[in-house]
């Protein structure tokens, strides 16, 4: 019994193998499947099904009718579902209606508000909101010409700016 034990000491492939074996055994036995779960179909039974042909093994599974129920009975409740539906349909546009209105009453208030105090700013005679200089487009281009002609020479400027 000893040698025996020291052979498969020996050789640790050997060991490998009779677990990878016996693994395989036990998980064999764990895939029952079970009754609630449908078999699995093979790829062309299911290309067959999706080409419209029907394997002879599901021709006994035929699927039960759907349950008749009466016209009437249908029409009825469906008018019943439309006039809910504009029902709730007519209340919530009410409310739309009405959230617009106060929205826009709000509007003006705020934009009467906001007029009102532009005009209390816009005072000609405070120091505090008087306007600045206005300089107009061509003001602007004579002013850059002559900072370039009163300023020192482009040659003398140096080329890199300083970073900060």
């Amino acid at each position: 019994m000893g040698e025996f034990i020291d052979f498969f000491l020996e050789n640790p492939f050997l060991i490998i193998v009779l677990i990878g074996v016996l693994t395989s055994m036990l998980g064999k036995k764990k895939q029952i499947q079970d009754p609630d779960t449908p078999p699995k179909k093979k790829w062309q039974e299911v290309m067959r099904e999706l080409q419209g042909e029907v394997p002879q093994g599901n021709q006994q599974q035929k699927h039960a009718p759907p349950p008749v129920r009466k016209v009437e009975q249908q029409a009825a409740q469906a008018v019943e579902v439309i006039d809910e539906t504009k029902n709730e349909a007519n209340k919530r546009i009410a409310e739309l209606r009405r959230l617009q209105q106060k929205y826009d009453q709000e509007r003006l208030y705020q934009k009467a508000k906001a007029d009102q105090l532009t005009s209390t700013i816009s005072d000609n005679n405070s120091p505090v909101y008087s306007k600045g200089p206005s300089f107009g487009k061509k003001q602007l281009i004579d002013g850059i010409i002559m900072s370039e002609v009163l300023g020192p020479p482009r040659a003398k400027r140096s080329l890199h700016r300083s970073r900060r």
